[in-house]
């Protein structure tokens, strides 16, 4: 097997847990080596990641927020329709 990602087959069949483990560590980080040459990509990752996380709290709330409108929606419609 070489430095890069192996086919599936040999993922699948040949490769034990172990060595699947190890094989994805060699593969993140090369991948962090990569990023680390060039610090402004490096640096535009990370304002782009901080950005998602953050919105991760804004669309958990519009969700919870929209599921409740929803269930009162529907509460009132079951009544009118009865």
């Amino acid at each position: 097997m070489n430095n890069a990602m192996p086919s599936w087959e040999e993922w699948n069949e040949q490769l034990s847990e172990e060595q699947r483990q190890y094989s994805l560590y060699k593969i993140l980080q090369s991948m962090d080596g990569k990023l680390a040459q060039c610090p402004e990509r490096y640096n535009q990752c990370d304002q782009r990641f901080r950005k998602l996380e953050n919105r991760k709290w804004i669309d958990r709330a519009s969700s919870g927020l929209g599921g409740v409108i929803g269930g009162i929606l529907a509460v009132i419609g079951k009544t009118l329709i009865r």
